[in-house]
């Protein structure tokens, strides 16, 4: 098996950015989840109840410079750090810096209401319980191709998009794999405790629970019931949806779309 698609996600719940390589680090790939939108209480805002954050686009510029888009409108800004503000993922709590009002105003006229953008680094977490950034628990999110596959068969009628996920790491077969194709299933990752390329070790942890995102339609943005209904016919353990494992770096490096991965 191969590594066939790496993702990032700089701000939390909006696009990801596919990348061909990226370096792990402690806190999972650089540049996942380092940035967050949260509203006038410092609750962090996501899909779950604002679904248009599907639409927000963002890229990052090698000077460091990021540009969030809507549509046909586009709002570049730098990162800073000299302004702190109180930020929790979960009742944990992450060190982070407010980025000032113009993206804030920026994200609130597309959100609907009033927001601020947080920001943080894997230095200002190194030394916490969890080294992680603003991610929900887990610093590397891993899903298989088999199972999206098996996801989209089940789901004929509907586009069974990876971006409905939010992986950090696909994992699917390699060319020279087809003679081995009664190897694979849908789900495979589930038994998995160790996965390895040749520059990284991760330990998959637990198994990634699911809410209410996967059935929003990226494009369309409307909650799509089949999907829901789906988790719960397929994919139901201890009473609770999941699709695709977790874990965190034992050995971090550089992964790449191509790399040869080992699994336990």
């Amino acid at each position: 098996m191969i590594i066939t698609q790496l993702w990032v996600y700089p701000i939390k719940s909006c696009q990801g950015i596919a990348l061909s390589s990226a370096d792990l680090l402690s806190s999972g790939l650089r540049h996942d989840r380092e940035m967050m939108i949260v509203d006038t209480s410092g609750c962090f805002v996501t899909q779950r109840s604002n679904a248009i954050l599907a639409h927000i686009g963002v890229a990052l510029s090698n000077d460091g410079q990021v540009t969030i888009t809507d549509d046909d409108e586009s709002f570049t800004f730098d990162k800073s750090y000299y302004r702190p503000a109180s930020a929790e993922v979960w009742r944990r709590r992450v060190p982070a810096f407010d980025q000032g009002d113009d993206v804030a105003d920026c994200l609130s006229d597309i959100i609907g209401h009033k927001v601020r953008l947080l920001a943080t680094r894997p230095s200002d977490t190194a030394h916490a319980d969890k080294p992680i950034l603003f991610q929900d628990g887990q610093a590397v999110h891993v899903l298989t191709e088999f199972s999206l596959q098996h996801a989209q068969q089940m789901l004929a009628d509907y586009d069974i998009d990876v971006r409905r996920f939010r992986p950090n790491i696909v994992i699917g077969a390699a060319a020279g794999d087809a003679c081995k194709s009664n190897q694979f299933s849908a789900f495979m990752e589930d038994k998995w405790k160790h996965l390895q390329t040749e520059q990284v070790e991760l330990s998959i942890t637990k198994l990634c629970e699911r809410c209410v995102v996967p059935t929003i339609n990226p494009q369309t943005l409307s909650k799509e019931k089949a999907v829901y209904t789906y988790f719960k016919a397929h994919r139901l353990v201890n009473k609770k949806s999941v699709f695709g494992v977790c874990g965190y770096g034992t050995k971090l490096g550089k992964l790449a779309v191509g790399d040869k991965v080992i699994v336990k």
